[in-house]
């Protein structure tokens, strides 16, 4: 039995037996929306209780007491082989230092351990105080709760007219010519026959006065003070010439 296979055949149990041990982020670590996010732990080998073979980290927000995962980061990941993990942090609210890692083993809470809280910003880099700055035991610790913010929905934009872009409505031969219009009403009314449901069109006919019409009814209508010549009656000047006359000889 050689000496590669003795230690093999000790080493490999303390390997597959590991525990993980979280090591970032930590303490007032700061990472933007949409950015290259590193987890990283030690492997624990004091610990041979279980292997963690089949981890699955979370993402968390909540008090010590009353935790909530907001997504789900990786699953069926080995932690014996691997000490770190990168991902883009989500777009998330509040942008505030109350978000940490859950790991869990095989699926199941019990045993899980976790980072401590760190900060996930805005794109542009803004932040926000934690909503709690205690938590419910007392504890000088800040959290608050956080949430995934959904991408935005798009909008069909719908076409707007201007009221002065709508053509106005056109009476049916203002667009036509006298005798299309004439057609078009003779089709109307013989349609209307065949359909007695609908009641029939009637064309009403307009006489327009003409010219000559006009003058006659001015002529007609001008009030005539004078007589036959234009002037006053004979009579009417004999009567005043006499009266001037009787006048003078008194």
């Amino acid at each position: 039995m050689s000496i590669q296979w003795l230690l093999s055949f000790f080493l490999l149990p303390s390997f597959a037996c590991a525990t993980i041990k979280p090591v970032s982020p930590g303490p007032g670590d700061v990472f933007r929306s949409g950015s290259p996010c590193l987890i990283s732990w030690d492997t624990d080998r004091s610990d041979s209780a279980q292997p963690w073979r089949n981890a699955t980290i979370y993402l968390m927000s909540g008090s010590n007491l009353n935790m909530s995962i907001i997504t789900t980061v990786v699953e069926h990941l080995d932690g014996t082989n691997t000490t770190s993990y990168s991902w883009l942090c989500p777009d998330v609210a509040p942008n505030a230092d109350i978000y940490f890692y859950q790991f869990s083993n095989n699926g199941v809470p019990t045993g899980s351990t976790w980072t401590s809280r760190f900060t996930i910003a805005s794109y542009s880099g803004n932040t926000t105080l934690p909503e709690n700055s205690t938590q419910p035991g007392g504890a000088p610790i800040p959290w608050g709760v956080g949430n995934l913010v959904p991408p935005n929905s798009t909008i069909p934009s719908s076409t707007i007219i201007s009221p002065r872009s709508r053509p106005l409505p056109t009476r049916p031969c203002e667009t036509l010519k006298h005798h299309q219009c004439m057609t078009s009403l003779e089709d109307g009314l013989s349609s209307d026959t065949e359909n007695p449901a609908t009641p029939p069109l009637r064309q009403r006919k307009v006489s327009h006065p003409t010219v000559i019409n006009q003058v006659k009814l001015t002529r007609e209508r001008r009030p005539s003070s004078r007589g036959s010549r234009g002037g006053p009656d004979l009579s009417v000047h004999l009567l005043c010439a006499l009266a001037t006359l009787w006048l003078v000889v008194l």
